[in-house]
């Protein structure tokens, strides 16, 4: 055993007996000095009259208290005055090993390590405010009363408001009455409903020195306390729907434009076709009718361009009425009939009893049924069928369109209701196409409120699913989402 721990092991031993001799705690000082004071007492009344020992054992309990009381604390009495926290604290002496000495020196320590968590907590603070702030798109926090508590740099730009935003309402600072009233609805849902899903609202407008289109999402986040804050993330649309609306004119422009030329196109190529020289003209009848054919097409598919075009402005109205599923389908089976049979296609049809009547715009609605249908004849194959069921639930008819056809890939299915996409590159293969079939039959259905969907599998058959609503209202078409 070395000499310092025989001395740390006798220094332990002999504790109890030094701390009689030398007190190192104020409780043994105080009762030390209490002994020693009512001895001294004692000693002084022998030798002197009372009216003299009273003060001066007055004066010794004075004395006492100051040493070894006020002196002890004064260290931690300086702490308290510096706030425990400055960085003036750690060249504070503490001297001492009492009670009140090991207190300050444990304070001292304590406030060097919190000092440090502060400075860390600050520079964590300063970092993400600075990330917040960078964000592109726009951020904005509420609070669960919600008032906002912050916005970003973005929002502020958006919205051409740069003091402070903070406790002020959410339809004072971004004049929303829409996202506000969302806000509002989820704030009492929560009070019903301590777990609620994020809510998004595809498209709404942000008035500022130029007025936005954005696309908000909204989500719930919790506090350790339970307490809900609201982040609203704010996606700017607007370029996007200047380039939807830029491309809308265009093709707007551009089919009026050619629509002329290739009704004159036509009609003198059909008044040629009945010239008396040209009608037993083999050569030029079939010059003629290739003509004639290949203008009804540029005519068809001008069609096709202005009624997705006036479906994605708004500016072809449906005019929604009681629609007799059996003749519209009746109907549509006809006009297909005879390229069926050409193909050797045989279509079916299977509408529930209970249904007559469903609420579409009829013309636009026989549309699609043509569409669908008579994609399905052209890529089916021969002996193979089409067939239409109709089905309804408690609030939607739904409408099944199976084919035996050639099946679309997964990476064509996903792309098949985009404007001009073609499964089929060849323009030759089954007839070509405008590759604005399935577009119009989405719009359609969408400007109806409803949805369409597509399941298909290569070399055996497709199944579109078109889902209405009894009650059909018009709805916004989303143009920056697919099916």
């Amino acid at each position: 055993m070395s000499f310092d721990s025989h001395f740390t092991k006798v220094k332990a031993n002999l504790r109890p007996l030094l701390s009689v001799f030398y007190p190192s705690t104020v409780k043994q000082r105080i009762f030390l000095g209490i002994i020693v004071g009512t001895f001294l007492g004692i000693v002084l009344y022998r030798f002197l009259p009372v009216i003299f020992v009273i003060p001066i054992y007055l004066l010794y309990c004075y004395f006492i208290l100051y040493i070894l009381v006020d002196k002890p604390t004064h260290s931690l009495l300086q702490l308290t005055r510096h706030g425990g926290f400055d960085a003036g604290i750690d060249s504070l002496p503490i001297d001492g090993n009492d009670e009140f000495s090991r207190i300050a020196r444990a304070v001292q320590d304590m406030a060097k390590r919190m000092r440090g968590s502060i400075l860390e907590a600050r520079e964590q603070t300063s970092r993400l405010d600075e990330i917040f702030a960078a964000i592109g798109e726009g951020v904005v926090i509420v609070n669960h009363e919600g008032k906002i508590l912050k916005v970003n740099n973005t929002v502020r730009r958006w919205i051409g408001w740069y003091t402070d935003v903070s406790e002020r309402d959410v339809l004072e600072v971004l004049r929303s009455v829409e996202l506000s009233a969302m806000i509002q609805k989820m704030i009492l849902e929560i009070k019903s409903n301590n777990m609620i899903q994020a809510q998004i609202i595809e498209s709404l407008h942000l008035d500022g020195p130029e007025i936005r289109r954005v696309r908000a999402k909204i989500v719930v986040l919790y506090s350790e306390q339970n307490i809900p804050v609201f982040m609203i993330f704010l996606f700017d649309l607007t370029d996007i729907q200047k380039g939807e609306e830029l491309r809308r004119e265009f093709f707007a422009n551009v089919s009026h434009e050619l629509k002329t030329p290739i009704s004159a196109i036509r009609g003198y190529a059909e008044i040629i076709q009945d010239l008396p020289e040209f009608i037993n003209h083999e050569m030029a009848q079939n010059f003629l009718s290739v003509i004639v054919r290949n203008s009804l097409n540029l005519t068809k598919l001008i069609d096709e361009m202005l009624i997705v075009t006036g479906l994605e402005s708004g500016s072809l109205t449906l005019d929604i009425k009681s629609y007799d599923i059996h003749a519209g389908i009746k109907r549509v089976v006809e006009n297909i009939l005879p390229k069926a049979k050409q193909a050797e296609v045989e279509i079916l049809s299977d509408v529930d009893p209970d249904i007559d009547n469903i609420y579409v715009d009829a013309q636009r609605f026989d549309s699609v049924l043509v569409n669908l249908v008579d994609n399905a004849v052209k890529y089916n194959r021969p002996g193979g069928f089409v067939k239409i069921s109709v089905r309804k639930n408690e609030t939607h008819h739904i409408i099944f369109l199976e084919d035996t056809g050639i099946g679309i890939p997964n990476h064509s299915r996903i792309r098949a209701f985009e404007r001009f996409y073609r499964v089929d590159k060849s323009h030759n293969r089954l007839g070509g196409g405008s590759g604005l079939g399935l577009a119009i039959v989405k719009h359609v259905v969408q400007a109806h409120g409803g949805s369409i969907s597509l399941r298909s599998e290569v070399g055996v058959g497709s199944v579109f699913t078109i889902m209405l609503p009894k009650n059909p209202s018009k709805k916004k078409i989303d143009l920056l989402t697919s099916l």
